[in-house]
C-alpha cells in the first residue's frame, strides 16, 4: 500500500531535492539538465509545497505523465492538519498558510490526492535497485523497512514507528555512527528533507535537499 514499484523503459531517469513552492527553479533546472517531457521521468523525494510562493503550479505536477513523487512530512502535514490542532500549528509555522487559505473544498482535494502518494518508491533497472524515501530509513536492510513502513502508523510506547521516520527522522544523517552501514537489499536511496549545503552521500544513501527556497538552488541528478 505504501511501496511504489517503477520501471522506465524509455529515455532518462532523474531525482529531485524538496521543490518547496519553487516551480519557476524546478523549471529553469530542468531546460539546463535538458530534460525531455515526452519521454524522461522525474522523481521528487517529496515536500514539492511550502514556504516558496509557487505551491499552486507545483500541484499541477501531480497530473504531469513525466513527473512522479512519494510523500514527504509537508504533505503529511496538509493531510493531518484539518483534524489535529497540533499538526494544523507547526504547518502553519513552516510555511502552510497557503494551504489553509483555500477553501474548504480545496483543501480536502488536495489532502485526498496526497494521501494517495506512496512513503517509498523502488525503481528497478536493468542494473540497479534504487529506493527513495523522504527523510529518514532506519533500517540497515531496504526489505525489512519496506515491511515495516507497510505496518502503517502504529502507535507503540516507546517506539517510533518507520512511516513515522520516513516522514520526520533526521536519525542517520545527524547520528551517523557504527549502527547506520550501508543499506542492504538496494544499491542506492536517495533522500530529502534535512537540508544541506551540498549534496551528502553516507554508504549508499544520498541526501539531496538544499534548501531550495533559501539557496534558490535546487539538486537534480540523472540517474539512468
Amino acid at each position: 500500500m505504501f511501496t511504489r514499484y517503477l520501471s522506465h523503459s524509455k529515455g532518462h531517469v532523474f531525482v529531485v531535492g524538496d521543490i518547496h513552492g519553487c516551480y519557476s527553479l524546478l523549471m529553469q533546472k530542468l531546460d539546463k539538465h535538458n530534460f525531455d517531457f515526452d519521454n524522461d521521468l522525474l522523481i521528487s523525494v517529496g515536500d514539492i509545497i511550502d514556504k516558496g510562493p509557487e505551491n499552486i503550479d507545483c500541484l499541477t505536477l501531480l497530473n504531469q505523465p513525466w513527473f512522479t513523487m512519494i510523500r514527504g512530512n509537508h504533505e503529511e502535514m496538509c493531510i493531518l492538519g484539518k483534524t489535529d490542532l497540533r499538526i494544523r500549528d507547526i504547518h502553519l509555522r513552516n510555511g502552510g498558510e497557503w494551504f489553509y487559505s483555500l477553501p474548504q473544498n480545496k483543501q480536502l482535494e488536495i489532502s485526498t490526492t496526497f494521501s494517495q502518494l506512496p512513503i517509498l518508491i523502488e525503481l528497478n533497472t536493468c542494473s540497479k535497485k534504487i529506493g527513495f524515501v523522504h527523510a529518514d530509513i532506519d533500517s540497515n536492510d531496504w526489505d525489512l523497512f519496506k515491511k515495516d513502513i507497510e505496518q502503517g502508523n502504529y502507535h507503540i510506547s516507546g517506539v517510533q514507528s518507520s512511516y513515522q521516520k520516513a516522514l520526520w527522522g533526521r536519525d542517520r544523517i545527524r547520528h551517523y555512527c557504527e549502527d547506520h552501514e550501508t543499506v542492504r537489499n538496494i544499491d542506492e536511496v536517495y533522500l530529502g528533507h534535512t537540508i544541506v549545503k551540498e549534496p551528502v552521500q553516507l554508504d549508499n544513501c544520498f541526501y539531496i535537499d538544499i534548501g531550495s527556497f533559501w539557496s534558490k538552488d535546487l539538486y537534480i541528478k540523472k540517474l539512468i
